[in-house]
C-alpha cells in the first residue's frame, strides 16, 4: 500500500511538471507571434544585424547602378522577372542579367532598411516614410500578375517560371529619392544568402503633375478652371521653347513648331483624382467647333499646369503659366 502512494503521488508531480513545461513553450511561442517582424527575425534567425546588413549592402550595390553589382544577386540558371514600361508598352520578361535593362533601373533609393509594410502614398511626390521596407512574402509573387498584353508569352512561358515564385519568401518596396517612383522587389533568403527573383517598377499615380514647390489651384469644379483662364493666359514649356497663348489662341508643339495650332474653343472632360493631393482633366483645344476631328490633346492639372504625354519620338511637354 505504501509503494502504491508513492507511485501515485510521483505520477502525479510528473503530470504536472510535463503540463508545466508545455504550457511554458506555449506562451513563448505566442509571445515570438505577437512581436513586430524585425524582431521576429531577431528571435528565429537569432540574427536580425546580420539580415539588415546583408539587405543594407544590396541596396547599395543597387544604387550603383552597375549591372555587375546587381547580376551577383541572380541566380544565373533560375533567373530573375523584370517588369517594365517602355513608353507606353508594358514589358515582362525573365533574364539572368539586368545589363541591357539597367538604364530603366538607374535611380537611387532610399538606403535606410525597415522590416516593416510599405508606407502610403500620400500625393504630389510625398510618402507617410521614406526607405526601403522588407516583408516576409506569402504566395503573393505571381508573374500573371503582371500586365503581358503586350509581350504576349505562351502558358509554357509561365511554368518554366514556376519556381521563381515558389521559392520567394520576402519582398521589399524601395522608394526613389525623387519620390516618383517605386521599385518592387521579390527575393529568396534564408538567412544568409539574398537571391534577387523579381524586379518592377512604376511611377506614382500623379507622376505627370507632382511638383511639390507649386501651390494648388481652385479646381472644384469646370467653372474654376474656366475662371483661371480668365486671368492666366499664357503658358510655356521652356525646354521645348513652345507655349499655349489664351490671348492669340495659338499653341506650339514638335508637329507645328513655326505654324501655331489655333483653337477657337476647347472643352474640359470630367475632374479626375490622381491622388489624395492631385486633380486633373483632358483639356481639348479644336480649331473650330464643327472640327472635332483634329483637336489637340492636353492634361490640365490643379497645379495651373498642361501637360502633353510622350508619344513616339515626341518628348513630353509641361506648359507652365508665365506672366505676359
Amino acid at each position: 500500500m505504501g509503494r502504491f502512494k508513492v507511485y501515485f503521488f510521483a505520477s502525479i508531480v510528473v503530470v504536472i511538471l510535463l503540463a508545466t513545461f508545455i504550457f511554458l513553450i506555449n506562451k513563448k511561442e505566442q509571445k515570438i507571434e505577437g512581436k513586430p517582424f524585425e524582431n521576429q527575425i531577431k528571435t528565429v534567425k537569432g540574427k536580425k544585424n546580420d539580415s539588415l546588413l546583408i539587405f543594407e549592402k544590396f541596396v547599395k550595390d543597387f544604387n550603383s547602378h552597375k549591372a555587375d553589382n546587381i547580376d551577383k544577386y541572380i541566380d544565373p540558371e533560375l533567373g530573375m522577372m523584370l517588369f517594365y514600361h517602355d513608353g507606353p508598352y508594358p514589358i515582362l520578361k525573365v533574364t539572368s542579367t539586368i545589363k541591357d535593362e539597367i538604364d530603366w533601373f538607374n535611380q537611387d533609393i532610399f538606403e535606410n532598411v525597415a522590416f516593416e509594410n510599405s508606407p502610403d502614398y500620400l500625393g504630389d511626390f510625398e510618402f507617410s516614410k521614406t526607405g526601403f521596407f522588407v516583408t516576409k512574402n506569402k504566395g503573393n509573387f505571381s508573374l500573371k500578375k503582371f500586365d503581358d498584353s503586350y509581350t504576349s508569352h505562351p502558358e509554357s512561358f509561365f511554368k518554366e517560371n514556376k519556381k521563381i515564385e515558389t521559392l520567394c519568401n520576402f519582398s521589399a518596396t524601395g522608394i526613389t529619392k525623387g519620390k516618383s517612383k517605386t521599385f518592387e522587389f521579390y527575393f529568396r533568403f534564408d538567412g544568409k544568402k539574398l537571391t534577387l527573383l523579381g524586379l518592377s517598377t512604376d511611377s506614382v499615380s500623379d507622376v505627370m503633375f507632382g511638383d511639390p514647390k507649386t501651390k494648388v489651384i481652385p479646381f472644384g469644379n469646370k467653372n474654376d478652371i474656366e475662371n483661371y483662364f480668365k486671368n492666366q493666359k499664357l503658358f510655356r514649356d521652356k525646354e521645348q521653347n513652345a507655349y499655349i497663348d489664351f490671348d492669340k489662341k495659338e499653341i506650339t508643339y514638335y508637329d507645328f513648331p513655326n505654324d501655331p495650332f489655333v483653337f477657337e474653343y476647347f472643352e474640359i472632360g470630367e475632374i479626375k483624382d490622381d491622388s489624395d493631393k492631385i486633380k486633373s482633366v483632358e483639356l481639348i483645344f479644336y480649331p473650330d467647333k464643327s472640327n472635332k476631328e483634329n483637336g489637340f490633346f492636353t492634361y490640365f492639372s490643379n497645379k495651373g499646369s498642361f501637360v502633353v504625354p510622350p508619344m513616339g519620338a515626341r518628348p513630353p511637354y509641361f506648359y507652365e503659366p508665365v506672366k505676359k
